[in-house]
C-alpha cells in the first residue's frame, strides 16, 4: 500500500505532503537500502517525505552504523539461519525477529530538534498501540549514560538493553527500539516495535566468551524489555500491527 497523505496534524512534522507506505516482508538489503535511498533522494529534494512499515525475512540482525561486525559470532549466525545487515541508523545490534519495523524520513521542521522529532514520531507508535489495548505505556523520562553503558561488553550488545530518553517503555522497559541518522537537516529514524518474543535470540549468535555469558545477556534484554503480546495477553499478528498504525496515519 502506498498514500499520499496531506491535511492532516503529521503533515506539521513530515511537511505538506508525505508518502506512507505499508511495505510487508523484505529482507535485510533490500530494506536498508530502500531506507537509505529514499532518505538520499529527499536530501537531494527527489522525493517526499515517508513514513514506512515493514517487516523481515528471514530473521536478520542489524548492526549500528559504527557497531563491529565482531559483536556477533558468524558460525552461530549460520546455524540459526539468521541474516546479518548494517544499518545507516546508529545505536546498537538488533534481531529482527517477530517484530514490526518503521521508518520515518523527512526534513526536521523549523523550530524542532532531532529530539523532538524522535518524540513526535514516537507519539504516533504510542498512538497506535493503545488503539490495540495496551494501554500503559510511557516514555522514557531520562538519557542514559551510553558511555558508561558500553563499557560493559556483554550487556550493551543489544539494543533493547537500555533506554534513551523518549523511548517508548512498558512499565520501565523499552517495547520500540530506535534510533537516528541526519544528513544536513534530512533525518532517517528506524524503529524495532516487538510484537513478540524472539529478539533475545541476539544473545545467543553474540560473539561472547562462554555460554554463561549469553545467558545472562539474555535474561538482561528480557528483563528490560516488553512485547505487544506480554502487554495485551494473546497471540498478535503482523497485520493487526500494521492495520492499527495505518489507521493513526491515514485518520490523524
Amino acid at each position: 500500500m502506498k498514500i499520499i497523505i496531506e491535511n492532516t496534524k503529521l503533515n506539521e512534522l513530515f511537511g505538506p505532503q508525505f508518502e506512507f507506505i505499508a511495505d510487508g516482508f523484505h529482507d535485510g538489503e533490500y530494506n536498508m537500502k530502500f531506507d537509505l535511498d529514499r532518505t538520499m533522494g529527499l536530501v537531494h529534494k527527489e522525493c517526499l517525505p515517508l513514513f514506512r512499515l515493514y517487516a523481515w525475512n528471514p530473521w536478520t540482525v542489524s548492526l549500528g552504523a559504527n557497531q563491529k561486525e565482531q559483536d556477533i559470532n558468524m558460525d552461530l549466525l549460520k546455524q540459526k539461519e539468521f541474516a546479518l545487515v548494517r544499518r545507516p541508523t546508529g545505536g546498537r545490534a538488533v534481531l529482527h525477529a517477530h517484530e514490526i519495523t518503521y521508518s520515518a524520513v523527512l526534513n526536521i521542521p523549523k523550530g524542532m530538534t532531532v529530539q523532538d522529532a524522535y518524540r513526535d514520531i514516537h507519539m504516533i507508535i504510542i498512538s497506535s498501540l493503545r488503539r490495540m489495548g495496551a494501554d500503559s505505556l510511557d516514555f522514557e523520562k531520562s538519557q542514559a549514560d551510553f558511555l558508561d553503558f558500553y563499557k560493559n561488553k556483554t550487556l550493551s550488545m543489544s539494543c533493547f538493553a537500555s533506554s534513551a530518553r523518549y523511548e517508548v517503555e512498558y512499565e520501565g522497559r523499552k517495547i520500540v527500539g530506535s534510533a537516528q541518522k541526519t544528513y544536513n537537516n534530512t533525518l532517517l529514524q528506524h524503529g524495532s516495535i516487538l510484537i513478540g518474543q524472539g529478539h533475545e535470540q541476539i544473545a545467543e549468535i553474540a560473539n561472547l566468551q562462554s555460554a554463561k555469558e549469553r545467558s545472562i545477556l539474555r535474561n538482561f534484554i528480557i528483563k528490560h524489555s516488553a512485547t505487544i503480546e506480554e502487554i495485551l495477553g494473546r497471540n498478535v499478528e503482523y497485520t493487526e500491527c500494521e492495520n492499527a498504525i495505518s489507521s493513526v496515519i491515514l485518520n490523524n
